[in-house]
């Protein structure tokens, strides 16, 4: 078989890894660069196509304050994940610890996730260059305080997107939220949420995705139920993003209030991350705080103010703010009375101006990268 062009980078000391990895990529004709210090691989990181950590030094390439990058996958393997019942939930949360805040998409057992492996380095064996941006845009939305409009906002966006001739999905992950199909109006739509998800399927193919979601005029979302749980783990929403990204041009996560790792995961995967907050006092202080949280991952925030005639002014917002960039859209009530009405969220001046400037900001951003 020819070689490929695209080079891949390992970083790990471990041989088993090393022996395990290039049983996948030898015949896929990649070519494998091992490297066995995160401070020697710093030469490489950012200009190889494609990263693999193994879990032997990913806490090396963390304290050696390697950039977040895409197309990043931490690997370790199925031994290391069977230490005893004690053991292994630590050793598994270090892991999935240093992928988030390396920006990893995901993190592979091997030999049982070669499957993914696969699948996830066969651009590499193509002979056109692969853009480090390819694959859609990840804009993730999580509310600065409750009942912001986070989700509002979120959808207000996918549909935007849509009608800039860009296929979009909205993915909601607030377990505890009631269902993004409510606020769709969509509730009787037929199709997959969450608890339909396999949690053992593994790897997603992006076709599969896009049949399986239902739609809500034209726009493709994964809503939570409210008839049953779903088991969220890291390894399930990993996967689930991967395949959307791979499927669809923007994708918008609805992401629940809260500092966890799976939050942290998919932030670090995002192009931005819109705050939405209201204009008050409670609300702005809270805002802060979790924009600060947003910043130590490495994304860049964006405030977005939901401001009604009742609340702060916006030079005392701006004052709070300091210097962080803040878009401001006009509360209406009719966007909260639509949802219990049965109807989808209109789409007013105000959010279409704001939701197509930070369009047009990704589009910017992702065509300078790939510059």
């Amino acid at each position: 078989m020819s070689h490929s062009t695209h080079v891949l980078l390992l970083v790990t000391a471990d041989s088993r890894i090393i022996n395990n990895v290039r049983s996948v990529v030898d015949p896929l004709g990649i070519d494998v660069m091992v490297v066995t210090s995160p401070l020697i691989a710093r030469e490489t990181w950012e200009s190889t196509e494609f990263v693999l950590v193994g879990s032997d030094l990913a806490g090396e390439c963390v304290e050696n304050l390697a950039p977040r990058r895409a197309h990043l996958i931490v690997v370790h393997l199925k031994e290391e994940s069977e230490l005893g019942a004690l053991t292994a939930p630590n050793f598994e949360r270090d892991i999935w610890r240093h992928a988030v805040a390396l920006g990893a998409e995901n993190v592979l057992e091997l030999p049982t996730a070669n499957f993914w492996l696969v699948d996830a380095l066969s651009p590499l064996a193509i002979t056109e260059p692969v853009k480090a941006t390819a694959g859609g845009n990840v804009i993730s939305i999580i509310g600065g305080s409750g009942g912001a409009g986070a989700s509002t906002f979120a959808s207000n966006l996918a549909a935007i997107a849509l009608t800039q001739g860009m296929s979009s999905v909205v993915i909601d992950l607030d377990q505890l939220g009631g269902g993004i199909d409510l606020l769709l109006g969509a509730e009787e739509i037929s199709g997959t949420r969450w608890p339909d998800i396999d949690p053992g399927a593994g790897r997603i193919a992006g076709e599969t995705l896009t049949a399986a979601l239902p739609k809500a005029n034209g726009v493709a979302f994964l809503s939570q139920s409210r008839t049953a749980t779903s088991e969220m783990t890291l390894e399930v929403v990993a996967a689930v993003v991967d395949a959307a990204r791979r499927a669809f041009d923007v994708v918008v996560l609805d992401l629940p209030r809260e500092q966890s790792e799976c939050n942290g995961l998919l932030i670090g995967q995002s192009l931005v991350t819109c705050v939405i907050t209201r204009n008050h006092v409670r609300a702005i202080a809270a805002s802060i705080s979790l924009s600060h949280w947003v910043k130590r991952l490495g994304n860049q925030s964006r405030f977005v103010l939901i401001s009604d005639s009742k609340g702060l002014g916006l030079p005392d917002i701006c004052g709070a703010l300091g210097d962080q960039g803040i878009t401001e859209i006009a509360f209406m009530p009719a966007m909260t009375t639509r949802a219990d009405e049965g109807d989808p969220p209109g789409i007013n001046s105000g959010y279409r101006d704001v939701c197509e400037e930070l369009l047009g900001e990704v589009r910017a951003q992702t065509s300078k990268s790939a510059a």
